[in-house]
């Protein structure tokens, strides 16, 4: 009598959560932010909307801008801003989280300064420059793995991680660039130096990873 007692005492509560997350997802867009980190190493805002597309699919559209720009001794200019689209594809759902597994699109705007000498590589010479305009705006795509867990009425955390391709388009102007060496640096899939040092267009692996904040409006 007493469980029967606590159940009916209970399910106005349980009716009320049931229509809360019942809501949560029919909402049709959510706000979502996080943020974001690049190299050279400066901390940016990271915000966007996402657009469920019916049960299955869902579109992302995210932009980030820097929070501030690192004291940096090499580089006297830093300027940078990052714009993405991702599709997300719904699994079957499977205890609280939301799984899926989605496509992204990101394009990389950066630009760097250097007033003082340095050194670039093309596929044949290494060459020396002094004040350097260097624009190396980077493609990247990926395909994640993540999961939407809700948190409270509206609300969730979005976990991903994910793997792909980058391309690197790098060009340097200069007032002055002398070949020091018929020896360039010879650049590999798996290197991870600076992509900017190399004064063509390259591709290189790609991992992400990291947490979103979203809610539903």
């Amino acid at each position: 009598m007493k469980r029967l007692l606590l159940v009916f005492l209970s399910l106005p509560a349980l009716l009320q959560t049931k229509k809360s997350f019942g809501q949560d997802s029919t909402s049709k867009v959510s706000v979502v932010v996080s943020p974001a980190l690049f190299v050279p190493v400066s901390i940016a805002a990271q915000g966007g909307f996402q657009f469920k597309l019916g049960h299955r699919f869902s579109l992302l559209a995210e932009a980030a801008f820097p929070v501030f720009y690192p004291d940096n001794t090499e580089y006297e200019k830093i300027r940078y801003w990052r714009a993405g689209l991702e599709l997300k594809y719904y699994l079957r759902k499977k205890g609280l989280g939301q799984r899926y597994v989605s496509f992204q699109n990101n394009y990389l705007f950066r630009e760097l300064t250097e007033e003082q000498q340095g050194r670039y590589f093309t596929k044949t010479q290494t060459f020396s420059y002094s004040n350097a305009l260097i624009s190396s705006p980077v493609l990247s795509s990926a395909i994640k793995l993540g999961v939407e867990v809700p948190v409270g009425k509206g609300t969730y955390f979005d976990l991903f991680f994910g793997a792909g391709l980058r391309m690197i388009f790098t060009s340097y102007k200069t007032e002055v660039a002398l070949v020091t060496s018929l020896e360039p640096n010879r650049h590999t899939l798996l290197k991870f130096d600076d992509a900017w040092i190399y004064n063509y267009t390259l591709t290189r692996l790609h991992a992400t990873a990291g947490v979103r904040f979203g809610f539903r409006l």
